[in-house]
């Protein structure tokens, strides 16, 4: 087993963090905290595959909790919980919140690959969105140090 490194920065794709980077702070033994700032760049099409420019910023608690890996003594498999602020054209101060379910997938002792499932909660759906509830979704690259 390895030492863990204590931080961890990222750049991946997903719902709602759009195309991000990001970086996680460990915290306690299996706890850690995160910030990703998102961009979308925007698209011409037509009914709802239409949208100008999206940033998101989200704030995330991350608890690993199953699962073993030689190359880190944090468990491989985690919980997310998160509050995200989704803006844009259109779509001005959405608030929303989700929940996931990850596995880090190393390739070597300091970097590797993240992929999360989970369901989002739009707290302002009636103003942006036509359900409260939606997919979550994402994949990252990592690199610990």
């Amino acid at each position: 087993m390895f030492g863990q490194e204590k931080a961890t920065i990222s750049a991946g794709i997903g719902f709602p963090d759009l195309i991000n980077i990001g970086i996680k702070y460990q915290v306690f033994n299996q706890a850690q905290i995160g910030l990703n700032i998102g961009y979308f760049p925007p698209f011409g099409g037509t009914g709802i595959l239409t949208w100008g420019n999206l940033y998101s910023l989200s704030g995330d608690f991350y608890y690993h909790f199953a699962g073993s890996s030689e190359f880190s003594k944090m468990h491989p498999w985690y919980g997310r919980l998160g509050l995200n602020s989704f803006n844009g054209t259109g779509v001005e101060g959405s608030l929303d919140s989700n929940i996931r379910i990850g596995r880090d997938c190393y390739i070597t002792k300091t970097c590797g690959i993240s992929l999360e499932a989970g369901l989002m909660c739009h707290f302002n759906y009636k103003e942006y969105h036509n359900n409260m509830f939606e997919p979550s979704l994402g994949i990252y690259f990592f690199y610990r140090f």
